[in-house]
């Protein structure tokens, strides 16, 4: 067998910065200027990294030969000449699942412990060229992942470029898939987490579109789910990982659409109208997103979990957001309704299940068709 300790493979455009403190209470991430609409774009020009395409953001800051990912989905793609390929990766907190995909198949999930461990991806394929695909469906704040290195039984080769056409969505548990695979009566929705499964993923797989997401559990927009404060998605949108506060990412790639499926966190456990301050930190986050991404189509959406009443509510503050950035000149911005899912679609803890996700995602794809013709 041959080992290829994997290394820096190309020009590095990943997180710029670093830090070691994982406390959400005191982010001071400050993202990097916004270029005045002069980013390079259109993807696949995203970071290559220790000989591999990764798929998401990812900090290759710390250490350009053992790259960390934390966000939901997002993952590496490798390709080599042979029959097997397994990975060594190294988990910080809690226990992670991933996703395989090999040569366009999805496989079973694995469960990576704490520490340090080889996961054999494929093996027994036939000799020759194959490509796969490694996904995180745990999210960000239980706890970075790094790439070690990867193992095959033939040769490692240069990955293959991505899909010409880029995804971001920045959401809470819903757009994680916290507990969509589980039941429920579940008490614990870490286990059935799973990002694949989502609305988001998805509809990227519909698009032939690569996506990465920025989400948390029980974040939202200037309150989360138990009523604090800290850690807010806005607050956690410029970082490269999850739990790193000082490791930020650099915009580098704009991608045609960013979805924002938030809002259900402020208003929900009966905490009521968020109010006035929730519509001008929702305009802050569509001012930032259009520095950074001046061509892209933005769409708001704030669904399935809240009666019509908080959704009436909420969809409020984000139309009157939405109708300041269209005084301002910026037409590519709008709300898009996703009805309140029907009981017989609850996961764990009232959470959207798999066909939830599907009817979400049918109708986001066909939104998008229709804006952008892909």
């Amino acid at each position: 067998m041959t080992k290829r300790t994997l290394i820096a493979a190309a020009a590095i455009a990943g997180a710029l910065g670093c830090a070691s403190d994982p406390n959400y209470n005191s982010q001071d991430a400050t993202p990097p200027q916004p270029d005045g609409g002069n980013n390079p774009a259109p993807p696949p020009a995203g970071v290559v990294a220790a000989g591999v395409r990764w798929i998401g953001r990812v900090d290759t800051a710390s250490d350009a030969a053992h790259p960390r990912f934390s966000w939901s989905g997002s993952g590496f793609v490798a390709r080599f000449q042979g029959t097997s390929l397994s990975a060594t990766l190294t988990i910080g907190g809690a226990q992670t699942i991933f996703m395989a995909v090999v040569d366009g198949t999805s496989r079973a999930t694995f469960v990576a412990a704490p520490g340090t461990g080889t996961f054999m991806l494929t093996a027994g394929l036939p000799a020759g060229v194959h490509t796969v695909e490694v996904y995180r469906q745990t999210e960000g704040p239980q706890g970075e992942s790094r790439l070690m290195s990867l193992d095959t039984d033939g040769t490692l080769m240069d990955p293959p470029a991505g899909a010409n056409r880029l995804i971001e969505v920045i959401g809470d548990s819903i757009t994680c898939g916290y507990g969509i695979l589980g039941l429920l009566s579940d008490s614990d929705c870490y286990p059935t987490e799973s990002h694949w499964d989502t609305y988001a993923a998805i509809a990227g797989r519909a698009l032939n579109a690569e996506v990465s997401t920025v989400a948390a559990s029980g974040r939202g927009i200037i309150r989360n789910y138990g009523g604090d404060t800290s850690g807010t998605m806005p607050m956690l949108y410029p970082l490269a990982l999850a739990n790193v506060a000082g490791a930020v990412w650099d915009f580098h790639v704009e991608p045609q659409v960013v979805v924002i499926n938030l809002g259900t966190n402020d208003i929900s456990n009966n905490k009521g109208d968020p109010g006035d301050a929730f519509r001008d930190t929702y305009r802050t986050l569509l001012e930032t997103i259009r520095a950074y991404y001046p061509h892209t189509q933005i769409i708001c959406v704030v669904a399935p979990l809240l009666s019509s009443g908080e959704v009436s509510t909420i969809k409020g503050h984000i139309q009157a957001a939405i109708d300041a950035r269209h005084a301002a000149g910026d037409t590519n911005v709008e709300y898009f309704q996703i009805p309140p899912q029907s009981s017989d679609k609850f996961a764990c803890q009232y959470h959207p299940n798999v066909a939830e996700n599907q009817m979400m995602s049918d109708l986001l794809v066909a939104e998008i068709k229709a804006k952008l013709g892909w």
